[in-house]
């Protein structure tokens, strides 16, 4: 488709002792380095495989914290060691024997070139804010331990850290995952038998089985191995203290690698408090359906693979359609094809695809290389939270709103080089619906437009979107605004927010490209900013308002004289558009460093839904230090 003050005060001295060690020059006095915060957790037991970790905001948390977890009953954590929140993610080869559309795919990346593992294990400082919570249950949660062993005893610690180095470790916090029957399959089983143990004798041999007959409260613990024409389907109607939950033996790895005949998915959940824990899917629907469809209420999956066997395809990964339900810690990857003719206009692929569903959150998950894209909201998709996601793999777009989708939150991704293997159009954020949050999020090399808002059908509307406190780092420009209105005219824009963004390095002709000349909306407190081989260019004219309105609105002006002109929507941009002085810009720190022009620059923007920032705004993806509450009751009334 074309588609706050004290705390502040903190962590710039902390940073200016990361500048000096960064130039090269000793710090003037370590001593007077502020301490970064130490947190006090808890550890609240939630299943067999579950336990959740909670703590509150620190004065000076600092990058955000570091998780580590330690056992003395689960060998793989004998010792202390760092949980890792997102998976790493690979390269790929296409097969060039498979023909589609008459066509064969030659495009590949086995070095994974265009994907971001990231250095640290760390999860940023904001995830101590309330829209942080466990939806199975509603409990605030800050960071979720998934794919422990039942009935095991597990102790946590989490330390604060920076570029420069780690706070003191909090208290340790103890708990016990809970004592589920089990239940039993094996690629070596009988579904004759019943079930009890994990030797042949007693064992299942099909996942088909097992979790049919899995009752609450029950654990069905999977022994590593392939498991051939197979699936799960569960319809069981079980409770937040009761659950039914499927596991993968921990440390063990087992995989669906060809579905059952005749069955669309792979794993279909459609009760409430299902659970799937550590399952890998490989296998490639009949029906070019989704390999995990979760249709229920309150269900979970947690550490989860989906892939399809063969790359070109036309299978999905995940397809969350149901209520309250979680996608944690899991890597979905390669749906569709990066050749242009096996996927014309890139309108085919999708990793991840939220329809029709509401109150689900997507956490801590690396998408990768989606044809379309790696996450789709579409078909009133409402109130959902995509939070501290890695987006990337060179293929489509990062994240698409549309049709009437509205008031989810898109914040803390990683999106790292939209478009960049593929000849089709893609943005790497798509708003094509109204009243979505998309803030502390980073984009990397996109090939095309960071942002594209666009009212693409009838009666629908790309109105009040608010895009805040984003680094976009050389895209090919920052945001291309349609013309399409959605038959709303105008009106299709109104009250659209675009502040405290760093759009910074963009190798397009222009920054913004906006066809509809709507006042109602506001563009304030941005760096727009591109550099050419002497350096930053501040009086290149990158700005188009208006294109569709006569008189040489079409051609771009200068940042300042779009705040001169065109204000409103324009203003308190010129003043901004200088170099960030990012920490390290090329191993991907985006914070900034002290004596950065834009901190303490930013605007306070009011977000009704989720949460309005609190004290002074620098610019930029790490510019918030806290938000307000998150408001309850869920999204307000839709607008039509």
């Amino acid at each position: 488709m074309k588609r706050t003050g004290s705390a502040r005060a903190i962590r710039s001295t902390a940073l200016v002792i990361l500048a000096s060690w960064v130039t090269g020059f000793a710090p003037w006095s370590r001593a007077q380095t502020p301490p970064l915060g130490v947190p006090s957790i808890t550890a609240a037991t939630k299943g067999p495989d579950q336990i959740n970790l909670a703590w509150p905001a620190v004065s000076n948390p600092g990058y955000g914290y570091l998780v580590e977890i330690q056992s003395d009953a689960d060998s793989r954590f004998s010792s202390w060691q760092e949980l890792k929140p997102v998976p790493r993610a690979s390269g790929y080869t296409c097969d060039s024997t498979v023909t589609i559309r008459g066509a064969t795919c030659s495009i590949s990346d086995p070095a994974g070139a265009h994907v971001y593992n990231p250095a640290s294990n760390g999860v940023p400082p904001w995830v101590t804010e309330p829209q942080y919570v466990d939806p199975v249950d509603g409990s605030p949660v800050q960071f979720i331990a998934a794919s422990l062993k039942p009935n095991t005893a597990y102790s946590f610690r989490v330390r604060s850290y920076s570029a420069a180095g780690t706070g003191p470790y909090s208290n340790v916090s103890a708990a016990t995952t809970a004592n589920y029957t089990k239940r039993f399959v094996s690629p070596t089983g009988k579904d004759s038998n019943d079930g009890t143990a994990a030797d042949d004798a007693h064992a299942w041999l099909t996942l088909a089985h097992g979790s049919s007959a899995l009752a609450c409260g029950q654990v069905l613990m999977i022994r590593g191995g392939s498991y051939r024409s197979d699936r799960i389907s569960m319809s069981q109607a079980c409770s937040a203290a009761s659950r039914a939950v499927v596991l993968v033996n921990p440390g063990e790895t087992a995989a669906i690698v060809s579905g059952q005949p005749g069955a669309d998915s792979a794993v279909v959940l459609n009760g409430s408090y299902l659970v799937v824990d550590g399952l890998v899917s490989a296998a490639v629907s009949p029906s070019n359906d989704y390999q995990f469809v979760v249709t229920g209420a309150h269900n979970a999956l947690f550490h989860i693979e989906a892939h399809p066997a063969i790359i070109p395809n036309a299978t999905g990964g995940v397809a969350l359609r149901g209520v309250y339900s979680l996608l944690y810690g899991s890597y979905l990857h390669d749906s569709g094809s990066p050749d242009a003719t096996q996927n014309p206009s890139g309108n085919g692929g999708f990793v991840l695809v939220v329809e029709g569903a509401s109150n689900n959150v997507i956490w801590s998950n690396h998408l990768t290389r989606g044809g379309h894209d790696v996450s789709l909201c579409v078909r009133r998709c409402i109130h959902n939270r995509w939070l501290n996601n890695i987006m990337d793999g060179g293929w489509g777009m990062g994240f698409e709103a549309i049709q009437q989708s509205q008031y989810n939150l898109v914040e803390g991704s990683f999106v790292k080089d939209v478009g960049q293997s593929v000849a089709f159009y893609k943005p790497s954020f798509e708003l094509s619906s109204g009243f979505n949050t998309l803030r502390r999020n980073t984009s990397v090399n996109g090939k095309s437009w960071a942002v594209e808002v666009s009212a693409l059908y009838g009666g629908d509307t790309a109105a009040g979107n608010l895009v805040y406190n984003n680094v976009f780092y050389a895209p090919g420009g920052c945001l291309f605004q349609s013309h399409n209105d959605g038959g709303l005219g105008v009106a299709a824009y109104d009250n659209n927010v675009w502040a405290n963004n760093i759009c910074y390095k963009f190798s397009g002709g222009s920054a913004t490209d906006i066809y509809l000349g709507n006042t109602k909306s506001q563009f304030v407190s941005n760096t727009f900013l591109s550099v050419g081989a002497t350096g930053p260019l501040r009086d290149r004219r990158v700005l188009i308002w208006s294109h569709d309105t006569p008189g040489g609105f079409e051609y771009p002006v200068t940042v300042a004289e779009a705040d001169l002109k065109y204000s409103p929507p324009f203003s308190g941009n010129a003043a901004l558009t200088v170099a960030p002085r990012f920490v390290d810009e090329v191993n991907s720190d985006f914070h900034l460093l002290p004596g950065s022009p834009l901190i303490g620059a930013g605007t306070r923007i009011t977000d009704t839904v989720w949460g309005t920032a609190l004290g002074t705004a620098d610019l930029g993806a790490f510019g918030i230090l806290r938000v307000s509450p998150v408001p309850p009751g869920g999204p307000p009334a839709r607008v039509p």
